[in-house]
């Protein structure tokens, strides 16, 4: 019981601390309180586990990696939308509704022909909103390895597109 009062009153007297630490990361209220609120909820899981160490730190360290984590997910959801801008404008004719419709068909028919891994990945960092890190972890593979995967699919997707402008 009396780590549960100590830990209450470490949450208490350093949330704003580590929200406002992520505010300035961020910049995002909801996001913020999410990325805080997540890492006191592991803190305190660890803290169940271990007898001694430094909160504080721990916080820092897990507030700053949360993110960071949050900043390159976005970074790759804008990739993904730039990528996805690229392909629809390298068309170079007025896309009416159904011819984006088809493109958008062609990808999912694409997905299709890439190798179950790669499509799972494709899927978990571009459908599920994964980071290269998470996909690689739930997959027990290298994040260098995802990002090849991720590479040759976007390089096919953009064969097919250009193949299709000429």
């Amino acid at each position: 019981m009396e780590k549960e009062t100590e830990f209450e009153l470490f949450f208490k007297e350093n949330y704003s601390r580590f929200y406002y630490f992520a505010f300035q990361m961020i910049g995002e209220k909801e996001v913020c309180r999410d990325i805080v609120g997540d890492a006191f909820e592991q803190t305190w899981a660890f803290s169940r586990q271990k007898e001694q160490f430094n909160l504080t730190s721990y916080m820092y360290s897990l507030v700053r990696n949360k993110c960071v984590d949050y900043l390159r997910h976005e970074a790759a959801k804008a990739r993904y939308a730039d990528f996805y801008m690229y392909m629809y404008n390298e068309s170079g004719e007025d896309d009416t509704y159904e011819e984006m419709e088809q493109q958008i068909s062609q990808m999912y028919c694409m997905l299709d022909k890439f190798t179950p891994k790669t499509r799972t990945i494709l899927e978990m960092c571009y459908f599920q909103k994964k980071t290269y890190s998470e996909t690689a972890s739930e997959l027990g593979i290298s994040v260098s390895a995802v990002r090849k995967h991720i590479v040759n699919a976007l390089k096919a997707f953009r064969t097919v597109i250009a193949k299709k402008s000429k």
